[in-house]
C-alpha cells in the first residue's frame, strides 16, 4: 500500500514540476523556431544562388532595411512581453489577496501563459538568428527575404496570441473561474490517490468530494445573489 502510494505521489508530483514552471513550454518553442530558421535558410541560400525562385509574396529589400525590419521587431517583441507579463503579475498580486497565493501558482502552470510566453521568445529568438545570417556573400549581400517574411508572420500572430492571452487571463481571476480551477485541482488529486485505496477509503473521499460539492454550489449561489 505505501509503496504504491508513493508511486502514484511521485508520479504525480513529477508531472507537476514539469506542469508548474515557465520554461519547458517556451524551450521547446524556441526549439522549433530554430528548426523554423534552419528551413526557411535553406530555402534563402538556394534563392540566393538562383535554384529556387521566391515567391512573389516575400517580401523583397536591401540588407540594411532587413537589418532596420529584424532589429524593430525584435525590439518591439522583448518590450511587449515585458511591459504585458509585469501589469498581469501586478494584477495576480492584487487578486491573490482576494483569492489566495494559488492564483500566481494556476498563472504559471497554465498553458495559455506558458505558450504566451514561448511564442513571444521564439520570435525574438528566430528574428536574432535571421538577423545574424545576413552578410555579405559572392554575389552581393545575402537578404534572407523568406526569413524576413517569416519574422513579420510571425508578428502578426504575436498580435492574435497577445489579444487571447489578456482576454484568457481577464476571465481566469473571476470568481466562477476561480471556484472550477480548485474544484478541478480536487478531482484530480482524488482520482490520482484513489488507485491503490481500501474500498472504505475510496467512499470516505467520494463523500469528501460530494460534500465539497455541495459547498461550491452555495458558494456560486451566493455569488449569484450579490452580483444580482
Amino acid at each position: 500500500m505505501r509503496a504504491t502510494w508513493s508511486s502514484v505521489f511521485g508520479s504525480h508530483w513529477r508531472r507537476e514540476n514539469l506542469r508548474t514552471n515557465l520554461w519547458l513550454v517556451p524551450s521547446l518553442e524556441v526549439l522549433g523556431a530554430a528548426v523554423l530558421f534552419g528551413c526557411t535558410l535553406v530555402l534563402d541560400r538556394a534563392a540566393y544562388r538562383g535554384t529556387f525562385a521566391v515567391p512573389s509574396w516575400v517580401i523583397s529589400g536591401s540588407a540594411d532595411a532587413a537589418r532596420q525590419i529584424l532589429t524593430a521587431i525584435a525590439a518591439a517583441v522583448t518590450t511587449v512581453v515585458g511591459v504585458v507579463f509585469s501589469i498581469i503579475l501586478v494584477t495576480l498580486t492584487l487578486a491573490s489577496t482576494q483569492f489566495g497565493p494559488r492564483m500566481l501558482r494556476n498563472f504559471i502552470r497554465d498553458r495559455g501563459t506558458q505558450l504566451t510566453l514561448g511564442t513571444f521568445v521564439a520570435t525574438f529568438v528566430y528574428a536574432v538568428l535571421v538577423l545574424v545570417s545576413i552578410g555579405p556573400g559572392p554575389h552581393g549581400d545575402f537578404v534572407p527575404h523568406i526569413g524576413v517574411t517569416t519574422t513579420l508572420g510571425l508578428m502578426v500572430a504575436d498580435l492574435g496570441i497577445l489579444i487571447y492571452f489578456i482576454h484568457h487571463t481577464a476571465v481566469s481571476i473571476q470568481l466562477p473561474q476561480v471556484i472550477a480551477g480548485i474544484a478541478g485541482d480536487l478531482a484530480g488529486a482524488i482520482e490520482a490517490q484513489g488507485g491503490g485505496q481500501h474500498p472504505s477509503e475510496a467512499s470516505d473521499r467520494a463523500d469528501v468530494w460530494r460534500r465539497f460539492e455541495a459547498v461550491l454550489t452555495a458558494e456560486g449561489g451566493l455569488a449569484s445573489r450579490e452580483a444580482a
